[in-house]
């Protein structure tokens, strides 16, 4: 009976090799990342489209830069996708997109609900990619010129979980994690990506694209962090520099937890390289400057309640405020 089963599973393994070799990437128009702006009279989409040879690859190699671009218009996003299928004759495939750029007019709560049900309701499109945002017009970001241009989209559009130093204020959010945080009403601080002009070694101006910004949504109101000095001090990134007066530090293994009971205590952990000073440094020094930052930085963003302290009171049933919150920093051994 044994010999019997393993035979049926050898042959069971024969026909879905078979079918795997029956499958013709050639005829197949990948995806790898999608960005959306608003027209009058509806949506303009863009879509890179990598070579079939380089998906799944962090860095292309023999095709470097031949990846290309194409663009389409609908009056709503299932058309947007309808009439870019319509106007090739490949299998358009979605499954390997790794990102999702929307303008920033578009972070509103009824464009929002309209993308997550397409893509909850097409399966075309999984939750597996990442959410970014930009002021800049869709057109000049999808057809870029850099000096590395495929790499750069690599590693900031196609491998974003590859690049999160590239990130300085807001790490790529996941676009499942999104969704969640948006129906629960929190606040959500999104990548935010800005084209600048730099000067290649022909000395002629191209454009290359940077995510050193990032932008806050919550409930439906906007607020930017525009290269802030305190950013790092809520984001989740570990590794981050910083100055005081003349002092280089290196922020290492930082990391914060809230504590909600009569007040709300935010406990701080990090550890610190000193890279460059003209005078001793205490670790008091240290903890007084970054508890300074955190709290210009509460002061600056607390109508956008970056701690979701109101969704945590509604959890915990707590009444917490920014008003009261104290503040614990804790400086770990290296």
């Amino acid at each position: 009976m044994k010999k019997i089963l393993c035979g049926i599973l050898v042959i069971f393994n024969l026909i879905l090799l078979a079918g795997c070799n029956s499958y013709d990437i050639s005829k197949i128009l990948f995806i790898a990342s999608i960005g959306i702006e608003k027209k009058e009279d509806g949506y303009q989409g863009y879509f890179y489209l990598p070579l079939s040879s380089d998906i799944g690859k962090t860095e292309t190699t023999e095709n470097k830069g031949k990846g290309e671009f194409a663009k389409t218009t609908g009056q709503n996003i299932p058309e947007l996708f309808y009439n870019l299928q319509n106007s090739t004759s490949l299998v358009m495939n979605l499954k390997h997109v790794s990102s999702i750029v929307l303008n920033k007019e578009l972070l509103n709560k009824e464009f929002i609900i309209e993308l997550l049900d397409y893509i909850k309701f097409s399966l075309d499109i999984d939750f597996n990619c990442y959410l970014f945002i930009t002021k800049e017009k869709m057109d000049e970001l999808y057809n870029f010129q850099n000096p590395n241009q495929e790499s750069v989209l690599n590693s900031l559009l196609v491998s974003t979980s590859d690049a999160n130093s590239s990130f300085l204020v807001t790490p790529p959010i996941h676009f499942l994690k999104f969704t969640r945080e948006f129906y629960k009403d929190r606040s959500i601080l999104l990548p935010m990506l800005d084209l600048e002009e730099i000067w290649t070694i022909d000395s002629e101006p191209v454009k290359n694209f940077y995510a050193q910004s990032a932008i806050y949504y919550y409930k439906g109101n906007l607020k930017e962090v525009v290269k802030n000095s305190s950013s790092p001090y809520f984001s989740t990134t570990s590794h981050f520099i910083d100055q005081i007066e003349k002092t280089s530090i290196c922020f290492k293994d930082y990391k914060y937890g809230l504590d909600f009971k009569e007040v709300l205590h935010l406990n701080v952990e990090f550890s610190y390289e000193i890279y460059k000073t003209e005078h001793f440094i205490q670790s008091e020094e240290i903890k007084a400057f970054v508890n300074n930052r955190i709290k210009t930085y509460i002061l600056e963003y607390q109508e956008m309640d970056p701690l979701n302290i109101e969704y945590y009171n509604t959890v915990y049933g707590t009444s917490c405020s920014y008003d009261t919150i104290d503040i614990q920093i804790k400086i770990l051994k290296n």
